[in-house]
């Protein structure tokens, strides 16, 4: 085995100015281009040639590329300024591996091919060598190989799979080229298998294969185009090269809000999200941010991710365009009437009183069959634009719906949501009736069936309407109303009401969600979620002073259910109760976004997506004193904002006496197992525990170790304050059933 490093000289060591390659043996064609622009053309050619990218860098002027006739069927590649995850996902599928990623002219690179050999690939994202280190150890420990490494914009990039031909890998970073090192361990047997530059040191990952190899490196300032054409000449060829070219530029605020906004005038949406996301790590409190993130995800179709965004710029500074912006995400939800709320803000402060204003308060309008007052804000809007052919094409469209046969509509005032909660027995319903046709009759359902009402009656905007006391039943009661005229009949949505007695109710809530079996195929089903919960659940009945009425399990619910609940809680619980919030299930990150998987989530569209900004909203917006959120899915560490913190833990009854909002999760941004060892231990410790007060903390304190131990990735459990969720530094209690 020959195995050669060769040094040009103590110049070439310089740590500003170093080029390395690798070459071993081979007889395949191979060749390489450089260009200031990725060379696209070039790549395209050589493709049609059977000769596919083997390697890639970036100088800092010009971007190097390496084609070769190898055993690979296809190939692609995609450059984007995030790291284009979702689109290594839909690769994935296609049967495609990632064999090479770079960072270079502020784009990320990464080329996906197909027979490489690899298989259960993975990557990593992390913000420093000590985190992108925690990601290798956990994918090591799972017998999966590093195949490419990469530092670019601040992030380093790894990529592990399984089928790679090593039989042990380690690495090396050091602030010069370690030769010393890679001498070292040529001796025993390894070959140089990666390498990069970031945070001002180079990173070499060495394998030792099954055969024996022949290799030569070089170390050099310039690139070192004799030396690869003399080891062409001995059937040898690239295997590595690397530049120790980085960006350490450190952008302003007002260069990622600047590169949003024209990410977001090209209509690459995706991208002006990550720019606003960035922009936000600087300034957090910028409302025109948060509102410009919220249009761009509102153009996604990420209708309920851009509410929470739209809030966040209302509650910072409200003005006539977060108004419109916060208008337009009901409208996409079909939240009209909170639509029309809106657009009357925004009109009433904006300054320039902008046709699209009136135009979009008619489609509020027009929503909820107000069609009148929708023709009169369409013929305003055509005052301002009297050439807008959309405009002129909707209100003809609204004009003919008023000529047909009307469809009654009914629109519910109180109770106004879906799903709401009472503690007292009789309850007040009220609801708007408009209809051009007669009506014939309306009969109200409670729970299926009608009953005598002399509640209808003639309000100022209405028909007729519905205004009546009903007694309820305890649990769920359904409400519905049917409206008949000669030729239609319409049924309101329907509107459910759980009445529990308030002297009946304890201060101890918990929702527990439990999601195995999703509707799309792309999403693995899971075996242990309900189990799960069901264990929990028997726990806290049997050992703590939840009460069974107040539990809720939630078997593989839809979005739709747990928002329901998730809102109830909100109209029911008071300022002395406490909620614990539990779930189990598929967990996912995208655009540095944590979100939680429904059983109705698609992969394709994040509309049935839980994200944790939607989760805080809900918990900020709890009236109970405490609330403590427990995760056990993958990513669920992305709940909190940056890196966790152990909360600190003083006197258990002193922390029952002040507000709180906290969370603890299975693991970090990790992917976490299906038979899941932090639940063992939550479910143990809960069930070992015998003081009568035992705070959330000193739970975790108990669980962390013995996951960490336990678990075969080493994962960490985190605890911390729930961000912006409006903890005061209390704590949530546990206590033991007497």
């Amino acid at each position: 085995m020959l195995l050669t490093l060769i040094l040009m000289g103590q110049k070439s060591l310089a740590q500003n100015d170093l080029w390395c390659v690798v070459m071993k043996n081979g007889s395949h064609a191979e060749a390489y281009e450089h260009k200031p622009e990725f060379p696209a053309n070039f790549i395209s050619e050589q493709w049609k040639k059977k000769q596919y990218l083997t390697e890639l860098t970036y100088d800092g002027k010009e971007w190097w590329v390496v084609t070769g006739a190898v055993n690979y069927s296809n190939q692609a590649y995609y450059k984007s300024k995030a790291f284009p995850g979702d689109w290594v996902e839909k690769k994935w599928n296609e049967g495609f591996d990632i064999s090479n990623v770079e960072y270079g002219g502020g784009e990320w690179v990464v080329i996906m091919s197909k027979g490489t050999g690899y298989t259960g690939s993975s990557w990593g994202k992390r913000g420093s060598f000590a985190e992108i280190q925690e990601f290798i150890k956990t994918k090591w420990n799972d017998k999966k190989d590093i195949i490419d490494i990469t530092y670019g914009n601040g992030e380093w990039v790894a990529v592990l799979s399984y089928g790679a031909d090593y039989d042990k890998q380690v690495y090396r970073s050091e602030k010069t080229f370690p030769h010393k090192w890679i001498q070292e361990k040529y001796d025993i047997g390894y070959n140089i298998t990666a390498l990069t530059y970031g945070e001002g040191f180079w990173v070499v990952v060495m394998s030792k294969h099954s055969a024996q190899l022949a290799e030569q490196y070089l170390t050099e300032s310039n690139f070192p185009r004799k030396f690869i054409e003399e080891q062409w000449k001995t059937n040898k060829r690239i295997a590595f090269f690397h530049y120790n070219y980085e960006i350490n530029q450190q952008y302003t605020f007002d260069e990622y809000f600047n590169s949003g906004s024209k990410a977001a005038n090209e209509e690459d949406h995706e991208l002006a999200v990550y720019y606003y996301t960035e922009a936000l790590k600087i300034k957090p409190n910028n409302s025109t941010a948060y509102n410009n993130r919220a249009w761009s995800k509102y153009l996604m179709g990420q209708c309920s991710g851009a509410l929470s965004d739209a809030n966040k710029a209302i509650s910072l500074g409200a003005d006539e365009f977060s108004y419109h912006t916060r208008a337009s995400i009901y409208l996409c939800l079909n939240r009209c009437r909170e639509a029309l709320n809106d657009l009357d803000k925004a009109i009433s402060v904006a300054k320039q009183k902008d046709a699209f204003y009136y135009a979009d308060r008619a489609t509020a309008k027009y929503c909820l069959g107000d069609y009148q007052n929708a023709v009169n804000d369409y013929n305003q809007a055509l005052k301002l634009e009297p050439n807008n052919a959309d405009y002129k094409k909707e209100l003809a469209e609204i004009k003919a719906k008023m000529g047909e046969t009307e469809v009654p509509k009914i629109t519910w005032d109180y109770p106004f949501k879906e799903y709401t909660s009472s503690a007292e027995e009789n309850y007040k319903i009220k609801a708007c009736i408009q209809s051009k046709a007669a009506i014939a009759d309306v009969q109200v359902l409670l729970n299926g069936k009608s009953f005598s009402s002399r509640g209808f009656g003639v309000d100022d905007d209405c028909t007729q309407s519905v205004d009546q006391s009903i007694k309820l039943q305890p649990g769920k009661n359904e409400l519905e109303i049917i409206v008949k005229t000669a030729s239609k009949t319409t049924r309101s949505e329907k509107r459910t009401i759980e009445y529990q007695s308030a002297a009946k109710s304890g201060n101890y809530h918990a929702l527990l969600i439990a999601v195995e079996n999703y509707q799309d195929m792309s999403f693995r089903d899971l075996e242990k979620p309900i189990a799960d919960a069901s264990e929990l659940q028997t726990v806290l009945t049997q050992n703590y002073s939840f009460e069974p009425a107040d539990v809720t399990l939630l078997k593989n619910p839809t979005k739709e259910m747990i928002i329901n609940k998730l809102a109830y809680l909100q109209e029911r619980l008071g300022p002395n109760d406490n909620l614990l919030v539990y779930y189990s299930g598929h967990g996912i990150v995208k655009n540095e976004v944590g979100y939680w998987l429904p059983s109705d989530a698609a992969k394709e569209s994040r509309m049935a997506w839980l994200s944790n900004a939607e989760l805080r909203d809900y918990m900020n917006g709890m009236k109970a004193k405490h609330t403590l959120i427990i995760a056990d899915a993958c990513f669920s560490g992305s709940i909190f904002t940056g890196a966790y913190r152990d909360a600190e833990e003083f006197a258990c009854e002193e922390m029952a006496k002040m507000k709180s909002r906290r969370a603890m999760t299975s693991g970090a941004n990790t992917i976490v197992p299906d038979e899941s060892i932090f639940f063992k231990y939550l479910s143990q410790k809960l069930k070992e525990n015998t003081t009568s007060c035992l705070s959330a903390e000193t739970l975790y304190s108990k669980i962390k170790p013995a996951v960490i131990y336990n678990s075969p990735n080493n994962h960490i459990p985190q605890f911390g304050v729930l961000p912006q969720a409006g903890d005061e530094g209390g704590n949530f209690i546990f206590r033991k059933r007497n």
